[in-house]
């Protein structure tokens, strides 16, 4: 359930990565005739993806601990909650990974913009 999940995540934040480079053509035509590289362009639209991801990923820990903490209140006895470091490190690593291969595509199509034509589309 958690990879169907994830796979649906993937595809919405794809869709939303090629969106965004196609509200952003006009810049992305200037920055290039400025003299940005294909890298460069590749390189903001997957640190935006991968930002976006570790957003989601890092309110997904806090509300996880916070719910853990507010649960291990309710248990007779006092119980404790144990925060799972290991785990939440790992989760970051696959919301890193996420954004990569998400927004690999739309990246590579941004670098991919003939300058001349993205200065032209309107």
């Amino acid at each position: 359930m958690g990879f169907i999940t994830l796979l649906g995540a993937s595809i919405a934040l794809m869709n939303i990565m090629m969106v965004s480079v196609t509200e952003r053509t006009r810049e992305i035509g200037i920055r290039k005739a400025l003299g940005a590289t294909a890298l460069q362009i590749r390189q903001q639209f997957l640190i935006e993806a991968i930002v976006i991801c570790v957003m989601g990923g890092a309110l997904g820990i806090v509300l996880g601990v916070a719910g853990g903490n507010a649960i291990s209140l309710f248990i007779p006895g006092g119980g404790a909650f144990l925060v799972p470091w290991l785990w939440m490190m790992i989760g970051l690593v696959i919301c890193v990974s996420v954004g990569l291969a998400s927004g690999y595509y739309p990246a590579s199509k941004a670098a991919g913009l003939d300058p001349i034509e993205s200065l032209r589309y309107e």
